[in-house]
């Protein structure tokens, strides 16, 4: 009679211990992995092979990336928005940027996500949520960092989670799904105006066809929406589980699609101000070929790229051999400095729209700058030469990285 009594009680109290966890984990963690997100691109073995011709090797790069740029300024998880290794010369030694920017922070917590590295990823997480100051973040920042968050919720997350992507997007987004505005800086035109009405590629260039002396450049605030931080993944995500009212993504990707400058020049404007699209950012008269190349790399997130805007990026990438920061209207060609930023956007670009020649286009100008020293702690790593230094970016690095995973 006494042994099944104490059975009984061990019974009971198992089934205690195993409520109250279930109750915690409700708590806790319940629900956090119900969340529905779109899925990445199949990286199939084609892909990665064809970045492997040009020396990117996923797990070399991010082992490198992971050695040489975290936990280089004292006790911190974050990374670092760039590094510089050691010159030839013994004065010139290894420095980190001490910089941390948002997005490099979301683009780190989602190789973590990717790789299914829950602890590295808990950790981080943690420690950019007590850091920053979120709403001074700008919107594109802010918005990267909520759609890696939300991956990492959907996969390892907590209720405490998902509360606290609700509060973000309460910073992000007012009642209705709309993006918030914020202080733009835009060139302004010898006249003083800073945009134009003019159907573009009409023949009735008129303001437009002004070309710009850079050094006496004049810039103008205004308060609106940069349309390259209007990220339609993120919108449809937030959308789907309930952290936006329905109708959001529908109208975030109207107003991104009518930022196409025209039929016959498939580049997105800068930035919605009032009602009107602003063309150009930095140069008058021109429009900003890196900006238009990261909204088409969110249009091909959802499945809803032109054909046209692919096909200007294949005759730039693949004809051309490059990409340059500006299209200048007068001209009719991009001209400027090389935009080096916009090859990771490309490679993504290739792979949501399933382009192998785009992608290879693209991956062969990251190739050039890849670290081959087998002597060099950044060997793998991708590499930019300033002042006659090798600087490694995170960003740049860690896309890469996503694009060959």
């Amino acid at each position: 009679m006494k042994k099944n009594i104490k059975l009984i009680v061990i019974i009971a109290s198992l089934a205690l211990l195993l409520g109250g966890g279930y109750l915690l984990y409700q708590k806790f963690y319940g629900g956090a992995s119900n969340l529905s997100v779109i899925e990445f691109p199949d990286v199939s073995f084609d892909y990665p092979s064809l970045a492997s011709d040009q020396g990117i090797v996923s797990d070399y790069l991010w082992m490198r990336t992971k050695q040489l740029m975290t936990g280089k300024d004292g006790d911190t998880l974050m990374i670092p928005s760039s590094y510089t290794i050691a010159g030839r010369l013994s004065y010139q030694e290894a420095q980190s940027s001490g910089e941390y920017d948002l997005s490099d922070q979301g683009l780190l917590l989602m190789m973590y996500v990717i790789n299914g590295d829950r602890l590295n990823a808990m950790r981080l997480k943690d420690e950019v949520l007590s850091y920053y100051d979120f709403e001074l973040e700008s919107n594109e920042d802010l918005s990267s960092w909520i759609d890696s968050y939300l991956y990492y919720t959907a996969s390892f997350g907590s209720s405490a989670d998902l509360t606290r992507i609700s509060e973000l997007c309460s910073i992000l987004f007012d009642e209705e799904g709309n993006m918030r505005t914020e202080q733009l800086s835009v060139a302004v035109y010898d006249q003083g105006g800073f945009f134009s009405t003019d159907d573009i590629g009409d023949g009735s260039l008129s303001t437009l066809e002004q070309g710009t002396n850079r050094e006496l450049t004049e810039f103008t605030s205004v308060e609106g929406i940069v349309i390259e931080s209007v990220d339609l993944r993120l919108i449809r995500n937030l959308e789907t589980n309930g952290f936006l009212p329905q109708g959001s993504f529908d109208r975030n990707l109207e107003l991104v699609t009518g930022a196409k400058v025209s039929d016959s020049l498939p580049l997105y404007a800068y930035a919605y101000v009032d009602g009107i699209y602003i063309y150009s950012h930095d140069v008058a008269a021109a429009v900003d070929v890196c900006s238009s190349v990261a909204t088409m790399r969110h249009l091909s997130e959802v499945g809803a790229l032109p054909e046209d805007s692919v096909n200007w990026l294949r005759n730039q990438v693949i004809n051309a051999g490059a990409v340059y920061s500006e299209y200048y209207y007068a001209q009719g060609t991009t001209d400027g400095e090389e935009a080096l930023d916009i090859y990771p956007d490309i490679m993504h670009i290739g792979l949501n729209t399933d382009d192998m020649d785009l992608y290879r286009s693209a991956a062969v100008m990251e190739g050039i700058r890849v670290a081959t020293y087998s002597n060099s702690p950044a060997l793998s790593m991708i590499f930019r030469q300033e002042d006659g230094r090798f600087v490694f970016y995170a960003d740049e690095n860690l896309d890469v990285c996503l694009a060959v995973t």
